[in-house]
């Protein structure tokens, strides 16, 4: 077994190593951009990230059976198509991530796969209350001109304004309600977007705005924020974040 394999090895160098290597690069761009999309989406995904590993494996496998008689010119298409993985993975991780920002992950069993970072932990609880209700969760990466969001919203019967002021009034820059804010022109207009409460209930949230950052165009045209919200009247949560 162990001569067999050194000798499929001695033909196949190139393609093997490069089978590798597209491998790792496929599940790196696998998981970092399909998990939790759509599976007609998914499964592009897939294709796109894997297409160079399953050719590199056919070379491979082409290139030991056929030994001497196609040696040659298997190895120049190895090569050519090696040339070649630069400009695909271009495209291809192009693709993949315009798929994964026009198909934002909305399952709840997620949350823990894309709620990650200590930036979203200081707002973000480390999983979600085992006595939520109602819950809605939205991920979407950005690409090109549109942003980054995070958000997560329930019910949740048992929470008290104490309990989110003891949680969150420490770490919060400011504290009130949306239609109070007036510091930074439009960086709270968007902390609703993805969630039950967008355009409805807005202003019954306290909004305890933990990071803000605008630019100079006075309206926010590229900035980030990070908040806790509740509403004390209906129990309701929403945890939300961006980035444009």
């Amino acid at each position: 077994m162990k001569i067999k394999i050194k000798e499929i090895f001695k033909y196949n160098k190139l393609s093997i190593i490069i089978s590798i290597i597209t491998l790792l690069i496929g599940i790196l761009i696998y998981i970092q951009t399909a998990i939790g999309i759509p599976i007609k989406e998914n499964l592009i995904i897939f294709l796109a990230s894997f297409i160079p590993f399953f050719i590199f494996v056919i070379i491979t496998i082409l290139s030991y059976h056929f030994k001497e008689k196609y040696k040659k010119i298997l190895k120049i298409i190895s090569i050519i198509l090696s040339l070649l993985l630069v400009f695909y993975y271009f495209i291809a991780i192009f693709v993949c991530l315009l798929l994964s920002a026009t198909n934002p992950v909305t399952d709840s069993k997620y949350y823990n796969y894309y709620v990650t970072g200590e930036r979203l932990k200081k707002v973000f609880p480390a999983k979600i209350p085992s006595n939520a209700k109602n819950i809605e969760f939205y991920y979407v990466p950005g690409i090109l001109q549109s942003g980054t969001s995070y958000s997560l919203y329930y019910i949740d019967d048992s929470m008290t304004k104490e309990n989110f002021d003891k949680e969150y009034k420490n770490k919060a820059i400011w504290i009130g309600h949306k239609e109070e804010y007036t510091e930074k022109e439009g960086l709270l207009s968007r902390v609703f977007t993805y969630t039950p409460s967008y355009y409805k209930n807005e202003n019954d949230y306290i909004i305890y705005l933990i990071e803000g950052r605008c630019d100079d165009s006075g309206y926010c045209n590229h900035g980030d924020f990070l908040i806790a919200a509740f509403n004390e009247k209906t129990n309701e949560v929403i945890f939300s974040s961006g980035e444009w």
